[in-house]
């Protein structure tokens, strides 16, 4: 892989700039560090070459004339496809003046007629164009040569790729077809390909089951509060070390949205299958406020018999065994413990409060009360860590066993200390030596892949999984990754999904982070989410 650059422009004459602009996440995908500035097509060669050279004594020009003539690399992607012969271009120019710039790339490919045409006639399961997917294969496979990188997810730059697998299967698309598109059409890496299908396998019967009861919402409620704050992390959480009056006067707000929201789904009558409290920390709670909170919940919002109530009990420094039982006897049945590694070291540097033996401990403490799941995090590419201790957190782990194990790849967000700090992103072979001990520990506990998910920055381009033993999958985290079930976000940084059950297009309505602003507005959102709902029913 070539270093990274520190400017890089996108250009064509013959692509718009909105679709342009589809292309720029894929091209982070090979320079995660670098910023992407797309040239207008009226800004292009005949231009720069007319230009004056640059000159570091002309204060008169402004930043912008100067980021045009500056030193850069650029990729030009170009495509005739109108009429017979079709043909997709991609050049490459490596860190030239512009004003010096000829027609001959540092690297070039191009895509023939036939290459183009079986594109053309592959079954579209995506939203995109055909000529957006012409411009991301000239993208992908010019940037391959460049940097000698193959992302295993192919030209596919969203969070959800399993979607795709499933709108394949909805239009009746038999196995090996789905799967050449995805290779072919999509350029996903073969075992990419199986890990989807496995999982997308695994998620049929709960989809099913879902689309079966429209009537039936899945809830979410935030706790925005952490005992401290990891440096990895972008999510909104507030520190309660100078008091917990923030707590408290969000809790009031909370109870008055929950208690409104559940008043309309019971006139509407609507229940949820699946709840979820998250945060934050949600168990930084105390135990009469957990359990007034889950009372409240519990008195106001209907539920299904079958309810499937999940915790997030990350951190092991907020809980106890009279949390716990706590917990469960507000009828919680699944449970998340999240060490993220099970290194003293790594949790000092990334700033948790609490040891690996507090975690031990904990997890022994849970599995003394019966009846619950209990699922467990780690994150592949903390600061420091490499295969080896990865294949450590995995064999202790292993040895605590489990109901889940979701496994994380480190995202460097903007908002997280890591970003501040200047942490780069890992792109290298370890990444992928780390993912292969996972699936190769997961295997070895009973464990199968039942969901995942990409993020954007996400190291080694890879993809966050979910794994399971055979019942223990967790149907919320199905429902809200493929989008199939709608979604009440209750609470500051709550995301509220509203799902047309005819077509699966959806609406998304998102409460403001900040604790004080969302109590400030959350009844405005509250009546968008009402009339949205009620659209769809």
């Amino acid at each position: 892989m070539i270093a990274q650059l520190s400017n890089l422009k996108l250009t064509s004459k013959s692509f718009s700039r909105s679709e342009l602009e589809a292309g720029l996440s894929l091209i982070c995908a090979f320079f995660p560090e670098t910023k992407v500035r797309i040239i207008e097509a009226a800004e292009s060669w005949d231009s720069f070459n007319s230009a004056p050279a640059a000159s570091a004594s002309d204060d008169k020009r402004d930043a912008a004339d100067q980021l045009v003539l500056a030193r850069a690399s650029v990729i030009e992607v170009e495509a005739a496809f109108s009429e017979r012969p079709y043909s997709v271009t991609a050049s490459f120019y490596k860190e030239q003046i512009y004003a010096q710039f000829n027609s001959r790339g540092t690297d070039q490919i191009k895509l023939n007629d036939e290459e183009i045409e079986a594109i053309l006639a592959s079954p579209k399961a995506g939203k995109e164009t055909e000529r957006k997917v012409l411009l991301k294969h000239g993208l992908f496979h010019l940037l391959a040569q460049v940097t000698g990188h193959i992302p295993p997810w192919g030209i596919l730059t969203g969070i959800r790729p399993s979607k795709i697998l499933h709108r394949l299967n909805d239009l009746g698309i038999e196995k090996a077809e789905a799967q050449r598109i995805l290779e072919k059409y999509y350029l996903i890496r073969e075992d990419k390909v199986r890990l989807l299908q496995k999982v997308v396998e695994i998620q049929r019967p709960f989809l099913k089951k879902i689309m079966a009861h429209p009537e039936q919402v899945a809830v979410y409620v935030g706790i925005p509060f952490c005992p401290t704050r990891c440096t990895y992390c972008s999510f909104p959480a507030y520190s309660l070390q100078r008091g917990r009056e923030p707590l408290h006067a969000y809790l009031k707000g909370l109870y008055e949205e929950i208690r409104i929201t559940g008043a309309w789904m019971k006139e509407t009558g609507c229940s949820t299958s699946a709840f979820y409290m998250g945060g934050g920390t949600p168990t930084i709670l105390t135990i009469s406020e957990l359990t007034d909170l889950l009372q409240w919940i519990r008195k106001n919002i209907p539920m299904s018999e079958d309810l499937e109530f999940s915790v997030e009990a990350g951190r092991p420094d907020t809980l106890s065994k009279d949390k716990l039982q706590a917990l469960r006897e507000q009828g919680v049945n699944r449970l998340s413990i999240n060490p993220q590694t099970m290194h003293n070291h790594t949790l000092k540097r990334i700033g948790r409060a609490h040891s690996v033996e507090d975690i031990v401990n904990i997890y022994a403490l849970a599995r003394e009360i019966p009846g619950w799941k209990i699922n467990m995090d780690l994150i592949l590419g903390l600061p420091g860590e490499s295969v080896h201790e990865i294949q450590e957190s995995l064999q202790q782990i292993g040895e605590l066993k489990p109901d889940n194990l979701t496994v994380h790849v480190l995202s460097i967000k903007r908002g997280s200390k890591e970003h501040e700090a200047g942490l780069v992103q890992n792109l290298n072979g370890e990444m992928e030596d780390m993912q292969k001990s996972v699936l190769a520990s997961a295997q070895a506990l009973g464990m199968h892949p039942y969901y995942l998910y990409r993020q954007k920055h996400i190291a080694g381009n890879l993809e966050n999984i979910g794994f399971a033993l055979p019942g223990a999958e967790c149907s919320y985290n199905i429902g809200i990754m493929e989008e199939r079930q709608s979604v009440i976000g209750l609470g500051a940084g709550a995301s509220s999904k509203i799902i047309n059950p005819e077509d699966y297009s959806l609406v998304n309505l998102q409460h403001p982070s900040n604790w004080q602003v969302y109590l400030e507005r959350w009844r405005e959102i509250h009546q968008t989410r009402v009339m949205k709902l009620s659209i769809d029913k």
